[in-house]
């Protein structure tokens, strides 16, 4: 016995033959379409990630810095603490020309100290000490960083931007 159907339900044809493998073809553009979609989006989150991470480390490091030189440390136990802190991403603290990385020490009452690449440009904060603070600053160009810069395809960029971060303490 045959089924009436519903007006309110129309039949469902299953596809047979051409229309099939069309639909098949129009399937696989869509998920090529998609998916060069998602990878960019994956790509940005990462390469955002990384810079995040790598931000996070250099303010760290000026913040640890300057509790140091705020207990009276020198430049260079400075450098060897902020070295050990950036040296998680790979980041090299040096003086060599080139090499992309800076530490500033600012002291209220001693001339202003400098470890690192004399090219970089490292912006410091221009209000002035009173003689009980003691400032550092740390600078990392991002050329000095493990980020790939993938995005740059796209039209973004951080090629020639820096990470740059300043602490201020009282001495103790």
């Amino acid at each position: 016995m045959p089924v009436a159907m519903s007006p309110r339900m129309p039949a469902i044809q299953p596809i047979r033959g051409a229309k099939r493998a069309a639909h098949r073809g129009a399937i696989t553009l869509e998920l090529i379409l998609v998916l060069i979609v998602l990878v960019v989006v994956l790509v940005a989150v990462f390469e955002f990630a990384m810079v995040m991470l790598v931000q996070g480390t250099v303010t760290h490091s000026a913040t640890v810095a300057a509790r140091e030189a705020g207990k009276g440390e020198d430049l260079a136990e400075i450098v060897r603490v902020v070295q050990a802190i950036v040296r998680v991403n790979c980041i090299t603290i040096s003086d060599a020309p080139g090499s992309g990385t800076k530490v500033v020490l600012e002291n209220g009452t001693a001339p202003t100290e400098v470890f690192g690449d004399p090219e970089l440009d490292c912006p410091t904060p221009p209000n002035v000490l009173a003689p009980d603070e003691v400032r550092v600053t740390v600078c990392v160009a991002f050329e000095a960083t493990p980020i790939c810069d993938a995005l740059h395809a796209y039209g973004f960029s951080f090629a020639g931007s820096q990470f740059w971060a300043s602490s201020l303490v009282k001495k103790e």
